[in-house]
């Protein structure tokens, strides 16, 4: 589960990084498609060892959820502002 965990750290990172940066779409999709992919695996890994809980993977999951929340605040008004102006009519 750890390495699930880390490749959607690193993949939150990016996304940082891409916030830091100009804005890229396509960018962005790409990174966004890697996490939800990270996080359905996760999700069905947590499913199958719900009973097992290991303390060090809940401080880490909780990292990785504030994270979450952190960039999902920066990021979101981006993607809406580009997905306004791209069904817009010129």
């Amino acid at each position: 589960m750890i390495d699930k965990l880390d490749i959607i750290d690193l993949n939150l990172n990016k996304l940082e990084e891409l916030n830091k940066n100009k804005f890229s779409s396509i960018d962005f999709k790409e990174v966004n498609q890697q996490l939800e992919t990270a996080i359905s695996e996760l999700v069905s890994t947590i499913n199958i060892d719900q009973e097992k809980t290991i303390n060090q993977e809940q401080v880490f999951l909780q990292k990785i959820l504030n994270k979450i929340e952190m960039l999902e605040l920066k990021i979101l008004p981006k993607a809406n502002l580009l997905n306004s102006f791209s069904k817009s009519i010129i």
